[in-house]
């Protein structure tokens, strides 16, 4: 939040609101000993929808700020349309991107500055790569 230009107050209002809490879960009726979480935000947090809100601007600015600066190249769907490089839907990325070592080199370092910059981990397991038919392998 801070890179995005958020003053430190509220950036440690919102901190606090995340760090303090404790739970405590019922279990056959009984209320366990109050437990810390240790990971940050969760998901059912009241907060988290825009928490990821302002986390998921931050990586589209990124990729905007790439691209006009010529370091990623997305598709276009006809001659003169404007060129795509992502799509956002609740909590997943479409990338779009040109298939070339620069775009892939260069979406690697952004990614890495997300996972820095955003305290999320971007899971390898659940994520893909398609090429199109049109894709020349190289041997």
């Amino acid at each position: 939040m801070l890179k995005m230009g958020f003053s430190p107050q509220w950036v440690k209002l919102i901190m606090g609101c995340i760090s303090t809490v404790t739970y405590r879960v019922k279990v056959n009726g009984v209320l366990t000993k109050e437990i810390q979480p240790t990971r940050g935000l969760r998901q059912g947090d009241p907060l988290s929808p825009y928490l990821f809100l302002l986390c998921a601007e931050g990586f589209s600015s990124m990729l905007n700020v790439a691209e006009e600066a010529e370091r990623l190249q997305g598709i276009t769907i006809c001659a003169n349309a404007p060129s795509i490089t992502h799509l956002l839907f609740v909590d997943d990325a479409l990338l779009l991107l040109k298939t070339n070592q620069e775009n892939a080199t260069y979406l690697q370092y952004v990614l890495q500055v997300y996972e820095a910059c955003s305290g999320q981990t971007i899971s390898k397991d659940k994520s893909s790569v398609l090429f199109s038919k049109n894709t020349c392998q190289i041997v």
